[in-house]
């Protein structure tokens, strides 16, 4: 299991955010299914194949409930890269949760039907998907059997397709999520919000795995000993002042160090200099990473879009 697989089923565990992501891709925003209506579903199956039995795993399930009666199945399917027989594994897994229904007689409901299996698919990775979304698009079908062969659709959310106007759909922690790709998607400046965050750490472990940024932990492990509660906008905050700190920091050790060579005094000019420099240059990189582009970063630090191209390219 990837770390990234294992840090998105964290997260997507709990109630709150399960229970918005359903009720964003699925409702529309609409409160639809609330957290205490959700109950944890088995996530592992069987399948034979070769003569063998074989156990398979979803990511996340949850049944949501009224009562005693299971109104439906959810399934969260985590993709960091396209996979073009998708439809295939989808069909897979919503049929062994049928077919668990079909074992068990109390799943019926008072007029002898069963509540039905739905999976969303996230795809987190770095570029579009790129193959279809329905099983049909997985088969080699001769014409004349086309009109024969049951198609079978899945519920594909590509992320790099997010816009602003989706943010609005999501009120969880997944929000921030949502936030940061729909920014990165339209080129515009993501904001943190400055909501108090109810999964800190875990949010903190998804922005470092799929940004490759250790800082965001780092940051967290600094704000919850300063503070009983962190908004995203803390982490940010704080992720840009350690950037400035550190780059003052090698700043001055160069100058100094140098400076012993050469003379204090102009040592620890150049060190003063370069650690602001090199300052700036981080904090130039890391607004770049969360999705401003060149021009928005000029006109926050009042230089030349060619200087911050400069800076960019000394952290390359």
């Amino acid at each position: 299991m990837s770390e990234k697989d294992t840090i998105s089923k964290t997260l997507e565990s709990y109630d709150d955010v399960f229970a918005d992501i359903v009720n964003g891709f699925l409702f529309d925003g609409d409160q639809v299914v609330s957290p205490e209506e959700l109950t944890p579903a088995d996530i592992s199956s069987q399948y034979k194949a070769d003569g063998q039995i074989r156990p398979q795993e979803r990511d996340v399930s949850k049944y949501w409930r009224n009562c005693s009666i299971n109104i439906a199945y959810f399934g969260l399917e985590n993709q960091s890269a396209p996979d073009k027989y998708m439809p295939m594994r989808v069909i897979n897994y919503d049929g062994a949760a049928y077919r668990k229904q079909l074992n068990e007689e109390n799943d019926k409901h008072s007029n002898g039907l069963y509540h039905p299996v739905i999976t969303l698919v996230l795809y987190f990775g770095d570029r579009p998907w790129n193959y279809g979304a329905q099983l049909c698009d997985c088969l080699d079908i001769p014409e004349r059997l086309r009109p024969f062969v049951s198609d079978y659709k899945v519920n594909l959310i590509d992320l790099h397709k997010l816009t602003e106007d989706d943010t609005k759909r999501f009120g969880s922690d997944f929000r921030e999520i949502i936030s940061f790709y729909a920014a990165r998607n339209t080129g515009s400046e993501y904001i943190p919000s400055d909501k108090v965050l109810a999964h800190p750490r875990e949010l903190a472990e998804f922005f470092s795995v799929f940004q490759n940024d250790e800082r965001f932990i780092d940051a967290y492990n600094k704000a919850i000993e300063e503070a009983e509660e962190i908004t995203m906008c803390e982490y940010v905050d704080r992720l840009e002042a350690r950037g400035e700190a550190r780059g003052r920091a090698e700043g001055r050790a160069e100058g100094e160090a140098k400076g012993r060579a050469e003379g204090e005094a102009k040592g620890r000019a150049e060190g003063e200099a370069k650690g602001r420099a090199e300052g700036e240059a981080n904090m130039i990189k890391r607004l770049y990473d969360l999705g401003n582009t060149v021009k928005q970063i000029s006109e926050l630090f009042k230089m030349p879009e060619k200087k911050v191209e400069e800076y960019l390219a000394m952290k390359a």
